[in-house]
């Protein structure tokens, strides 16, 4: 039976106390960051932060909006607690961005930069979830996903081939009808999504992510304001603690 729309509006104290009464306290993981590097299959080297340690545990790959002034650090905050709690977390900047090589494709319509993300960037993608699942310790049919802006639709497509991605965190992005079709057929995936009331495009695209998943335990974050993608961070202080909650929750 399709679930009823179920936005949540901060603060989400209540819900908190739920998700963290369900699961276990931190493993108290001694982590550390280490800076990585990587192939795509067109042999473009992408770099990464690996937040790991030395337990066994489910690991979870990060994606940063396509956007001047994002990389890699935008989840540096959310990727360290999660490392701690005992997960392992890559997060790694696409060809074009932060240190990674590589040149980000030329685009002019919206139709375009969705494209050519799955001809090109989706290859980043793809490279940087092989890395995931082959370090040591990471139970490898146990992976969650994040992603901000272009992040979501790729997130989709990367979780529609891979049953051993469990849940995903998706912020402001595009959504076409293609990740329709795909989170429609993904009745296990329960997803966090979130996006700014102002930032208007892309409220109105994670409203129709929402409407598409069918997992019962998803829910919509809705946030003041215009902060886009991870920048949102910035106006909700309890956004990483809600994010790792639902990574703790579902992984």
């Amino acid at each position: 039976m399709k679930k009823h729309l179920r936005v949540v509006r901060y603060p989400v104290s209540i819900l908190l106390f739920f998700w963290l009464s369900t699961v276990s306290t931190a493993r108290d993981a001694k982590s550390v960051v280490k800076e990585v590097r990587f192939r795509t299959d067109d042999n473009v080297e992408i770099r990464g932060s690996y937040y790991t340690h030395d337990q066994s545990g489910p690991g979870i790959l990060l994606m940063h909006q396509c956007m001047e002034g994002s990389d890699r650090n935008s989840w540096a905050s959310v990727a360290n607690k999660l490392a701690e709690e005992g997960y392992h977390v890559l997060a790694f900047d696409f060809r074009g961005y932060g240190d990674s090589d590589g040149q980000w494709p030329d685009f002019e319509k919206m139709s375009e930069f969705i494209s050519v993300c799955r001809s090109t960037i989706s290859r980043d993608v793809n490279a940087a979830f092989e890395f995931l699942k082959s370090q040591p310790n990471v139970n490898s049919d146990q992976i969650g996903v994040g992603g901000a802006s272009c992040g979501v639709f790729m997130g989709i497509d990367l979780a529609a081939s891979n049953p051993e991605i469990k849940t995903m965190v998706l912020f402001s992005g595009p959504f076409d009808i293609i990740a329709r079709e795909k989170l429609n057929q993904m009745d296990s995936v329960p997803v966090l999504t979130s996006a700014s009331v102002k930032d208007t495009r892309a409220f109105e695209a994670m409203k129709r992510l929402f409407s598409a998943t069918n997992n019962p335990n998803s829910i919509f974050i809705q946030l003041k304001g215009d902060r886009h993608g991870t920048f949102m961070f910035d106006i909700d202080p309890d956004l990483e603690n809600k994010v790792t909650a639902w990574f703790q929750r579902w992984l």
